[in-house]
């Protein structure tokens, strides 16, 4: 089945979309087999959390498609694009939905498979790095409207970005550019958020003292308490905590810190953006900039996390735009 009806299979965007199809396919069934269960239970969670936030992201993307190629009629040409392209991104929604189960499914079962090791390097490379912890620079910043800002930015914004994005692409009108972003967020997620989130099995600067033992990152805790607006990352971080310990299974579950996948699909979306209009784009990396300083001033990353995941999306960027071009 091809991610695009308006793409013949023969081709080179079929040809790659039925490709991808096979990969996120591939993807979602070992997912599946390593933990059935998990996967059906989180398959419900996110169908359910789909049907509530998709229509509110669809308007918003077709906002964002008004602005940029509306022109003198943006509002008409909204309505003209949800109305002619709704049935082609449907494709893309389902390989999404199932992409994002078998994510969540592999993130949860990361510890299982390679206990969190990594943590006391990743901590010792940031103050050799920064000559500093980088949290303690990041918090030098710190008011209670800035702060309010950022983890909204960071807990909330985010979200919306990421699947609007998929949204805004998955009725785009180039097939050749649509499938060269397809492949990026896939091969991102599989890479950045998979991979190598298990080879460099991490908890985070948030979790380390935890994990570890000590105090070392007890200064961070005390820096997030006395932020009033830090209670959405402090109670989200004792809720992964929860099921973590109780191995149950939850929206959002897991706990993974290098590489930062929150970092890696804000610069995904610079390069997007970057493609289609030089405003765009400055908007994308400004965006991108504030998630990685966030991905430390939260505490849920080591800033070296952020820079692991810029150079591998760098990569795959460049990577898949050979693809374009052959």
């Amino acid at each position: 089945m091809s991610l695009s009806s308006e793409v013949s299979d023969y081709s080179p965007a079929g040809k790659w979309s039925v490709r991808l199809a096979f990969f996120i396919g591939t993807y979602v069934l070992i997912s599946f087999f390593l933990s059935p269960a998990t996967f059906l239970t989180l398959g419900l969670i996110y169908v359910d959390k789909f049907a509530r936030a998709v229509p509110i992201l669809l308007v918003g993307s077709a906002a964002v498609a008004g602005l940029l190629y509306g022109r003198d009629a943006p509002t008409k040409y909204a309505i003209n694009w949800v109305r002619t392209r709704w049935w082609n991104c449907l494709p893309v929604l389902l390989f999404f939905l199932a992409g994002v189960t078998a994510f969540s499914n592999f993130k949860i079962l990361i510890p299982t498979v390679l206990p969190f090791y990594a943590d006391t390097w990743f901590a010792d490379l940031d103050e050799w790095i920064h000559r500093a912890a980088p949290w303690e620079l990041a918090h030098r910043l710190d008011n209670g409207l800035w702060a309010f800002f950022i983890f909204n930015i960071y807990e909330v914004v985010w979200f919306a970005q990421w699947f609007g994005t998929i949204l805004l692409v998955g009725m785009w009108s180039n097939p050749i550019a649509r499938i060269r972003y397809l492949w990026a967020v896939a091969l991102t997620i599989s890479i950045v958020g998979t991979l190598l989130a298990l080879l460099l099995s991490s908890a985070g600067p948030i979790y380390y003292d935890h994990f570890v033992g000590g105090d070392r990152f007890g200064g961070l805790k005390v820096a997030l308490s006395s932020l009033e607006s830090s209670v959405v990352v402090r109670e989200y971080a004792d809720y992964l905590l929860m099921l973590y310990t109780t191995g149950n299974t939850g929206l959002g579950g897991g706990i993974s810190a290098m590489p930062s996948l929150h970092v890696a699909l804000v610069v995904l979306n610079a390069f997007f953006l970057s493609s289609l209009n030089r405003w765009a784009g400055a908007v994308g990396w400004i965006f991108a900039g504030l998630i990685l300083y966030g991905s430390v001033y939260t505490g849920w990353h080591y800033a070296v996390d952020g820079y692991v995941a810029i150079a591998v999306v760098s990569v795959i960027w460049w990577a898949t735009g050979r693809l374009v071009r052959e």
